[in-house]
């Protein structure tokens, strides 16, 4: 494939070549064009000296004749045909000399007669020069006019055109493909820049900008590149950036859905339990077969613990679809987290003596923007995490700080540590990491997932963290201040 280079080079250079083969041409051309002026230019000399000499006697015309011949560069005779003698001879011509049909002249070939005037070419045979000749053969007056003049000189003068055309071309012909080499170069370089550009840019390869430094369209041309392969690799990093994040959002729902179904069967199997333990008894009530008073109070006892648990089931579950809806709207207000606490140990405080809980507390003075209500909830939720998986150790902490215009809430349990394959799982609801679940406890794993959809409504942050002793949950809400 030929260079846009080589290809501008080669079109000047033609175009040159053009102009030197037309002036060549001419100079060629130049031999017969002044072959023809000069026939013309003799025959009006011939045409006005006959003028003359019919209105006027030949001796009052000498000085205009000699006039005639030093400016055209002729030579003129005037023959008298009828005296047969010459009447006038110039530049070596001479009143006794013959005329041009002597022996002395040989026709070489006859131009044209146009009004008695025989223009020709004609050989001096003694000199062997040739002459551009023109005879007007017997005027009015028995005249016979006789002019010519070398040929030689147009010769001459067309020698000397084609020297000087040559002096002139030569270096003019190297100077122009000098020049258009140059030029060639200067005007194909930038679209050279810019075509390896654009390569780059086909190859995703956007390191390198163009700098021409050029006001005209292929500056303009360089500007737009550059500015397309900034657009171009900006718009693919941001698409790169969405196919991440839309390859971690369907792992995500994929995960998700696996979730749901867990969740689903979670709910089916936590209500199917206490429903299967209410229908064997209320069944064996209604057989009779018990025949004490204490044994239908035992029953009794158990169906009502079973429709306590199915209210918590559904209670929680309703919670938690309501929390993750677009709808649903919390009650903000200014809530003092240090009274709230002190309100939430004070509901539980029964659960920690039962269990022989050590607690510990470090609550400050503390308010936030939110909704008193949702967040009690979530903070029991914590507590009540808490109070399931505290080892033998039977230590809690509870605490409420202020960091950094932050409200940090904390609940701390000695036991073990949660895996962190398991942190993230933990948020989900129906998820408890002890696979084996008692009967006995009203949970079913739905309090950190609640938990979570508080926190978020409320634009706060969640977490657990694993330490030495045990696991300890946190939210973080943004501090309010009167002042």
């Amino acid at each position: 494939m030929k260079s846009i280079k080589k290809k501008l080079f080669l079109g000047i250079t033609f175009i040159i070549s053009i102009f030197i083969f037309g002036i060549l041409s001419f100079s060629f051309l130049f031999k017969p064009y002044f072959l023809n002026s000069k026939i013309s230019e003799l025959y009006d000399v011939i045409s006005s000296i006959d003028t003359f000499l019919s209105s006027n006697a030949l001796d009052d015309n000498i000085q205009h004749i000699n006039d005639l011949c030093d400016k055209y560069n002729l030579q003129i005779q005037i023959i008298d045909k009828k005296k047969g003698k010459s009447l006038y001879g110039s530049h070596g011509g001479s009143k006794n000399s013959q005329s041009m049909n002597s022996n002395r002249f040989q026709l070489i070939k006859t131009l044209s007669i146009n009004d008695n005037v025989i223009q020709s070419i004609i050989l001096d045979k003694s000199t062997g020069v040739e002459f551009l000749s023109a005879e007007k053969v017997e005027n009015s007056l028995g005249y016979t006019i006789n002019i010519k003049t070398p040929i030689s000189a147009i010769d001459d003068s067309l020698h000397k055109a084609v020297i000087l055309l040559s002096v002139i071309l030569i270096p003019i012909t190297i100077l122009s493909l000098i020049a258009t080499s140059i030029f060639a170069k200067n005007f194909t370089n930038p679209i050279i820049l810019i075509t390896d550009k654009a390569s780059k840019i086909e190859n995703l390869d956007f390191g390198s900008s163009i700098n021409i430094d050029s006001k005209d369209e292929i500056g303009v041309l360089a500007n737009t590149i550059n500015n397309l392969s900034k657009k171009i690799e900006k718009t693919l990093s941001e698409l790169t950036y969405k196919n991440t994040k839309l390859e971690e959002y369907i792992k995500k729902e994929k995960k998700n859905e696996v979730l749901r179904k867990e969740f689903v069967g979670s709910v089916s199997h936590e209500l199917k339990t206490p429903i299967t333990v209410i229908s064997g008894y209320v069944q064996a009530l209604d057989s009779g077969i018990l025949k004490t008073p204490e044994d239908r109070s035992y029953y009794l006892s158990v169906i009502q613990d079973e429709i306590e648990r199915m209210n918590i089931i559904v209670s929680d579950v309703l919670d938690l679809y309501k929390l993750e809806s677009n709808t649903f709207k919390i009650a903000l207000k200014v809530v003092d987290i240090d009274i709230l606490l002190n309100k939430i140990l004070s509901k539980l405080n029964f659960k920690f003596k039962d269990l022989n809980i050590n607690l510990k507390t470090n609550i400050e003075k503390t308010k936030v923007i939110g909704d008193s209500v949702r967040l009690e909830q979530a903070i029991t939720n914590y507590i009540n995490n808490a109070l399931c998986h505290v080892d033998d150790n039977k230590e809690i902490v509870i605490k409420a700080i202020n960091h950094e215009n932050k409200v940090i809430v904390s609940v701390f349990n000695s036991g073990e540590n949660i895996s962190p394959k398991d942190t993230d799982k933990i948020w989900m609801g129906f998820v408890r990491l002890d696979k084996v679940r008692n009967y006995k406890e009203k949970r079913v794993g739905l309090g950190l997932a609640i938990v979570k959809e508080i926190i978020k409504l409320h634009n706060g942050e969640k977490g657990v963290i694993n330490t030495s002793k045990g696991v300890e949950f946190w939210l973080s809400l943004n501090s309010y201040s009167d002042v």
